[in-house]
């Protein structure tokens, strides 16, 4: 195997994230609420060295990503769910991120081991500088073969230290502007793919449930300005959710103050992400490093 140029904490953030999301894909998680399993995730990953990338993700059928455990409202995993699963690691801000789809409903089967090979046989074709775009083609092509449809402003992304999503995107088509891949990165590369009647696209819904701190700045409201540095002394500029900050403050004060710092543009609230036709999608995602000869998955088992 290639000698590896990226950081220890990326390998080791790698083999928790893979170890939390093999067990959970082999759970049971029929009559579980979001909140619940988002919170086991996350503190099987605290348990085993590492904290939380970002937020668990949950998002359920035609709830394509970016749905994580809510303050006031949840909902419960039924048994014709086909959930993708989205988690994060990081060890010092070296970040791995890694997603399945856990299929409860036969009809989409198909689409989930369809979504599966095209992350397969995207990676099958990384090695040292190349682009983007061919990983696109990729993907898209085994989309095509199964008679599914990517979804096409959904792409991966590349990671740095404490950048869950650093400059380089890795789309899910082909597209004319592509980016070398190199050696010594480390990138995640997340098919998402769709049944023919859907529209390819994902659109913002109104559930807000994942933030980010984008600048330190001070309000002149002493509470707000103390959350602030809880955020930053915790998180740096990596995704949190507002249920991490429950033990400090009650939810309806801790929704307003968080309202504030998204209009102040001191925090990013990310909404879930919906597909546009409202039809199922599923997701797959490893993070990756190229070598010369190939590519070394470090969120695999």
């Amino acid at each position: 195997m290639d000698k590896l140029e990226i950081d220890e904490r990326f390998i080791e953030a790698g083999k928790i994230a893979a170890t939390v999301r093999e067990h959970f894909k082999k759970k049971n998680l029929v009559g579980m609420t979001v909140t619940q399993l988002c919170n086991e995730v996350e503190g099987m990953t605290r348990k085993l060295g590492a904290e939380p990338g970002f937020p668990c993700g949950v998002s359920i059928n035609s709830v394509t990503a970016h749905y994580s455990g809510e303050l006031f409202d949840d909902q419960t995993i039924n048994d014709d769910a086909v959930i993708k699963l989205d988690l994060g690691a990081h060890i010092d801000g070296y970040i791995a991120d890694t997603a399945t789809t856990i299929c409860y409903d036969p009809d989409y089967q198909e689409l989930t081991l369809a979504t599966e090979a095209a992350l397969n046989n995207a990676i099958k074709a990384v090695k040292d500088k190349i682009s983007s775009s061919d990983i696109g083609r990729v993907i898209s092509d085994t989309a095509e073969k199964f008679g599914f449809i990517p979804i096409s402003n959904l792409s991966g992304h590349s990671i740095e230290r404490f950048k869950v999503h650093a400059g380089v995107s890795i789309p899910n088509v082909w597209t004319p502007l592509g980016s070398s891949l190199r050696k010594g990165n480390v990138y995640a590369i997340e098919p998402f793919l769709t049944v023919k009647d859907g529209s390819g696209q994902v659109v913002d819904g109104k559930t807000k449930t994942i933030y980010m701190l984008t600048r330190r700045k001070k309000t002149g409201d002493k509470k707000i300005d103390e959350l602030i540095k809880k955020i930053w002394d915790t998180r740096n500029t990596l995704p949190f959710s507002p249920r991490w900050f429950l033990d400090d403050y009650k939810k309806e004060e801790l929704d307003r103050m968080l309202d504030k710092l998204v209009a102040k543009k001191i925090i990013r609230v990310y909404p879930d992400l919906l597909e546009a036709n409202n039809q199922t999608v599923a997701q797959f995602e490893h993070t990756i490093t190229p070598t010369e000869n190939g590519a070394v998955i470090l969120t695999k088992i």
